[in-house]
């Protein structure tokens, strides 16, 4: 990338470099979030949504499309417990035909523009394709989000550069041509709704792009709330080592809080980690037998309080201090997903003491399995197995775990990737373990579990029964 002296006009990094030329315009892109815009965005663009602008309002799309899109947007509102008598606001493209249909249930219509509607008093808000016509997404987003009710709904359709339209398309995509600013995929988008304020975020495809139908959420405080999940079972030779580097971990920008899972190990590990259990910041769940690190995981998850969710084994293949990068596009609100990655370089690979033949089987499978990933995916991940997973709560929202050994690696990974939040990989210190040392995976089963998460995780359902309207 060529760089420039511009400055992403979300994140507001100067990471950012050029992309391509297309339909006469130049187009650059943040490395950091992702962002695509223009390479000349408007200064006096404010972030201003006019409601029901009639330059706007007469779409030439076919009549029946749009009828059954309104339907489904509003359908969609109600799932989401937007009642009759409601009161919304709806700005965008084919606002008359939205309004209508809307009213025709018995919504109320607000044809007010939103610096005369007083502060937190609208039940719902629908943009319609038009957030990202600002030079100042997160500006539009936040002016939307002082008239909104604590909870209330916002439903926003834009188009994605992550949709089969865009990808066939890439840079002859219609939507260069049509006077869009910036441009977002899925993962950016969300990231961007998160830094706004609005939280229970679900997406569903359109042809060039997406609904988001999320709600506007109670700001967190300046210092977010990191849960660090550790499971343990039958780690004692490793196990007071690591909780006291975690311990004695510090952080400028969040608080912390560090929830043990302990398996009814048979090494003497519980009673160690009963040392712990009155420990300022630190939860202790006991399990009444090993069901695996799947389901110690989830159960870890179960009474995790933060906003920001860090996955650390009791061993000590992985550093410590490798905490501070991973976390930092997350709190930074560039990224919601983040997998450490052992494998950017060869040096990070698996090496057993005297044991070549049993690296290279590993190593091998390693390859193989991320390549599988890869391909029914659409991914070019590194690799997707890493202990080291950090992600925004909001990832979860929907979802229902189920995998109770390392096969909810494949479960969270394949899952997230299905809603948008494709991760980045940051490169981490990585030095395995042996067998002997108490590496738990085994050869010949767990690759037939992997398979079959795989089948089960990429082509399943993905939301579960409680995401309300997502299927």
């Amino acid at each position: 990338m060529v760089e420039t002296k511009d400055a992403c006009p979300v994140c507001k990094r100067p990471n950012i470099g050029y992309e391509f030329r297309a339909y006469k315009q130049t187009f650059l892109r943040c490395v950091d979030c992702d962002l695509l815009f223009l390479s000349k965005l408007d200064p006096t663009s404010t972030g201003r949504l006019d409601v029901g602008s009639p330059a706007k309002a007469n779409d030439e799309s076919d009549p029946i499309t749009i009828k059954h899109r309104v339907e489904n947007y509003v359908g969609k509102l109600k799932d989401r417990g937007v009642k009759s008598d409601s009161r919304f606001l709806v700005t965008g493209r084919d606002v008359r035909h939205f309004i209508d249909y809307a009213q025709a249930y018995g919504m109320n219509s607000i044809d007010d523009s939103l610096d005369q509607i007083e502060d937190h008093s609208i039940d719902a808000c629908v943009v319609l394709a038009t957030l990202g016509e600002s030079s100042y997404p997160l500006e539009q987003l936040l002016t939307i989000r002082k008239v909104l009710k604590p909870g209330a709904i916002l439903l926003v359709s834009v188009p994605t550069l992550d949709s089969d339209v865009a990808r066939r398309q890439k840079s002859r995509w219609n939507q260069f041509s049509v006077g869009r600013l910036t441009y977002f995929d899925r993962h950016g988008l969300a990231a961007l709704l998160v830094r706004a304020g609005y939280g229970q975020i679900t997406m569903c495809s359109e042809d060039d792009g997406v609904v988001v139908v999320c709600c506007k959420e109670t700001r967190e405080n300046d210092h977010p709330l990191l849960s660090i999940v550790l499971p343990v079972y039958n780690e004692r030779a490793t196990f007071e080592q690591l909780i006291q580097s975690v311990l004695e971990k510090r952080f400028d920008v969040m608080n912390r809080e560090i929830i043990i899972v302990e398996s009814n190990s048979t090494d003497g590990s519980r009673e160690l980690v009963q040392q712990y259990e009155t420990q300022p910041g630190v939860k202790v769940i006991y399990e009444n037998e090993p069901r695996g690190k799947g389901h110690a995981v989830r159960n870890g998850l179960n009474h995790a309080s933060g906003s920001i969710i860090l996955i650390q084994d009791a061993d000590l293949e992985y550093d410590i201090e490798d905490y501070d990068v991973l976390l930092a596009p997350i709190t930074s609100y560039r990224r919601l997903f983040v997998l450490g990655s052992r494998h950017k370089g060869h040096w990070k690979m698996r090496e057993f003491d005297d044991k070549n033949l049993l690296s290279a089987v590993f190593n091998f499978g390693q390859v193989f399995f991320t390549w599988l990933i890869n391909v029914t995916c659409g991914t070019q991940l590194k690799d997707p197995f890493t202990m080291y997973k950090v992600f925004h709560r909001e990832c979860l929202y929907g979802l229902e775990l189920e995998a109770n050994r390392f096969d909810l690696d494949w479960e969270i990974v394949i899952k997230f990737i299905r809603k948008g939040f494709v991760p980045i990989e940051i490169p981490v210190n990585y030095t395995s373990r042996s067998f002997g040392e108490g590496k738990k995976v085994r050869p010949f089963i767990d690759p037939i579990l992997w398979i079959i998460a795989l089948l089960k995780f990429r082509y399943g359902r993905l939301y579960g029964t409680t995401a309300s309207g997502q299927r």
